[in-house]
């Protein structure tokens, strides 16, 4: 699901002195702690010292993009298979693998063999993020509407059906222009009079150090595929889960073809993911992970809430034990970069069993007794589970020379999707994982 992104002030800028005016900034940065008079008497001073000289004055202005309506809604088919330029969240349904290419669409490829991956085509679906699949319907999001396809001739999707309006977005709809879906940055640099400076950052204060916000598989089931960590729509039964910024949307697909929105659920600020496992569903926010009982599917009760640093929340929850990364970064700001294991065989009390510094954690899974971790710029790596208790100790296998997001583990194959592209391993042997294709970005 399109996340919103956080909507900059235009008027929050940046500004490079000379070396010679660098004292200038001192000066502004030391009004937080001098009375008024003082630092008052100081930059007169100052200013007289530099009335015939220029600076820069550097900021980033945001451009609102705008994508009417009639684009959005326009009729969906199936292209020739292309290239990726982006990569976001993977899928996996019987013998399909299909990768998301943010905002953009669906990659959707025949996976019969891993070692050689076959393109089927590319969905143009725009706005898109996350997908689901239950029967031979894929259900994806775009923008503020969920689309659904059928998949039963898999090299022809048919679109069938879109509900409009059911996923929420931050800025208004304009009737002129339409969906405003992001802001473009660009950096400006104008030449300024020192004492114009000067008069900019006495009012501006609050927002000279300021930085924008950038809008930043243990559970296969019947009949649905497997998502990966960082997902935000998942399948149990006829009931599809989808969770936005604040919300928990419930969709009845008991007619697959016609989707309801059955229940909307407001869980709070920061969500990011959710992960079922059997009939419970774990949500994972900037600041904590919500357990919910989904045993009555279009209802599903709260059974617990287990607070954390303000970070990034991917979940995965194998044999009452949650593994959770947490990292900083956009839009998690400062946050920490660990991962933490919970017990959670008692729902309602989940326990913090241990806690592990990490590079910058992202995606995981876990397949038999091993846990394999997205470190980003530092790769994938596998440990041994065996012992909660000392899981750093036993680093099975590191993949490196390159970044990883997320990873889908069954069997004895690793799906993982970074930066450049996607790898499929095979880790029948956790200690020596071996590359079966890769798919790349566009160069």
């Amino acid at each position: 699901m399109r996340r919103p992104q956080v909507l900059p002030n235009p008027l929050k800028t940046s500004y490079r002195l000379s070396k010679k005016y660098y004292s200038l900034l001192n000066w502004f940065i030391m009004k937080k702690i001098l009375h008024y008079t003082a630092y008052l008497f100081i930059g007169l001073f100052m200013l007289s010292s530099c009335n015939n000289e220029r600076c820069d004055n550097v900021y980033i202005r945001f451009d609102p993009v705008y994508v009417s309506l009639e684009t959005v809604r326009q009729d969906i088919r199936m292209s020739a298979p292309q290239e990726m330029e982006t990569t976001g969240k993977i899928y996996i349904y019987q013998q399909y693998l299909f990768i998301n290419e943010p905002e953009k669409g669906v990659h959707i490829f025949d996976n019969t063999s891993p070692s050689n991956p076959v393109g089927l085509g590319f969905l143009d679906i725009p706005g898109n993020v996350d997908i689901a699949v239950r029967g031979n319907y894929l259900y994806a999001d775009s923008y503020i509407d969920l689309v659904v396809f059928d998949l039963s001739d898999p090299e022809n999707p048919n679109f069938v059906q879109r509900l409009e309006n059911v996923f929420p977005n931050i800025y208004p709809i304009d009737a002129g222009r339409g969906l405003l879906v992001k802001y473009e940055e660009t950096e400006v640099r104008e030449p300024i009079d020192c004492k114009d400076l000067i008069d900019q950052m006495r009012w501006q204060e609050d927002v000279l150090f300021a930085r924008p916000l950038a809008a930043d598989a243990a559970r296969a089931q019947v009949n649905s595929g497997t998502g990966g960590s960082l997902a935000r729509f998942t399948i149990l039964d006829k009931f599809m889960y989808a969770v936005d910024d604040y919300s928990l949307k419930v969709f009845d697909l008991s007619i697959p073809e016609r989707p309801d929105l059955a229940n909307d659920i407001h869980l709070g600020w920061g969500i990011e993911t959710i992960f079922p496992y059997g009939d419970k569903l774990f949500i994972g926010s900037n600041n904590a992970m919500f357990i919910y009982d989904a045993s009555t599917p279009a209802n599903p009760q709260m059974l617990s809430t287990f607070w954390h640093a303000n970070s990034c929340d991917p979940i995965y929850v194998s044999e009452d034990v949650a593994f959770v990364t947490l990292r900083d970064g956009t839009p998690c700001r400062n946050g920490v970069n660990q991962l933490e294991v919970l017990d959670v065989s008692d729902l309602e009390n989940p326990r913090l069993l241990k806690t592990y510094p990490m590079h910058h954690p992202i995606g995981l899974s876990v397949n038999k007794k091993s846990l394999f971790l997205c470190e980003d710029d530092m790769g994938l790596k596998v440990f041994d589970i065996s012992d909660l208790m000392n899981i750093d100790q036993n680093l099975l296998s590191h993949e490196t020379g390159f970044t990883t997001y997320d990873i889908i583990t069954f069997d004895d194959l690793g799906i993982v999707i970074g930066k450049d592209g996607l790898v499929q391993y095979d880790i029948s042997d956790p200690t020596d994982l071996k590359v079966l294709s890769t798919i790349s970005v566009k160069r």
